[in-house]
């Protein structure tokens, strides 16, 4: 899948697709990114020096305009990023990037977004409202104060390792059935316990992030392969075709034939 983007005139929405990347530079504009997936690789902020990065589904990130920032992949993962006027965004201060892990609702604004860049006819009204809840959610993370740095997740930061084990284990094998007792077992953890820290620490439930990573996945080999509607679906681990289609069309309101034909 190509990079898409859409200019509603106070910013340009962008969508990046999993694929390797390198990039280096200052934006002029107030950049806030949601990660839609997980994503490894280089970065370095404000002339730092460079470092790995594991950045999770949920984080969203804010930088400032005029910060220089390097960042390089070679899987990249699904990103959806905003470039917003410096007049109209706010500013980010404290620090020239700042980091919020585990947001939920900035996911839900993402997807709507991806959503609206991916539908045959963009709704330019439609995406310029989503980025405006965007845009406010930012506003309201960053008036929370250095408290606020890292989201509802930092108090689940101890079971980071634990979780990049279930996140691992997904990764690796889609096609398993993965039941919610499995993944805690994984993680060490008790079944309530996991559910409520996986979700805080990702911004979804290991269910909807399941789904989400298998719908990718299923896109994936929709535009770069010809394999047929029902193969694809088992090797994404839904158990019948008729699912797929029926969660593509929700997602993206693309049957699997539109999408792969656009």
């Amino acid at each position: 899948m190509a990079m898409v983007e859409l200019d509603v005139g106070w910013a340009r929405i962008t969508l990046l697709p999993s694929a390797p990347y390198s990039s280096d530079g200052a934006a002029s504009a107030c950049v806030m990114g949601v990660a839609l997936a997980r994503q490894q690789g280089v970065h370095a902020v404000a002339g730092e020096a460079r470092r790995d990065f594991d950045a999770w589904p949920g984080e969203f990130a804010l930088a400032a305009p005029g910060v220089p920032l390097f960042s390089e992949s070679a899987q990249g993962g699904e990103y959806l990023r905003l470039a917003v006027d410096a007049a109209v965004a706010p500013l980010v201060s404290g620090a020239p990037r700042r980091l919020f892990r585990g947001q939920q609702d900035a996911l839900v604004l993402a997807r709507g977004l991806r959503r609206v860049l991916l539908s045959q006819q963009p709704d330019v009204a439609h995406a310029a409202q989503l980025a405006a809840a965007l845009l406010a959610h930012g506003a309201r993370l960053l008036d929370e104060g250095t408290a606020g740095a890292t989201g509802r997740a930092g108090a689940y930061d101890a079971d980071r390792p634990l979780h990049a084990r279930v996140l691992d284990a997904i990764e690796q094998d889609l096609a398993s059935p993965w039941p919610l007792a499995a993944l805690a077992a994984l993680a060490g953890m008790p079944l309530l316990r996991f559910l409520r820290s996986f979700t805080h620490a990702t911004g979804m439930t290991p269910h909807a992030w399941l789904t989400e990573r298998r719908l990718q996945r299923a896109r994936h080999l929709l535009h770069n392969t010809n394999m047929p509607l029902a193969e694809i679906a088992a090797a994404c681990g839904f158990a019948h075709q008729s699912h797929l289609g029926a969660l593509l069309k929700r997602e993206l309101l693309h049957s699997p034939a539109q999408y792969r034909a656009r």
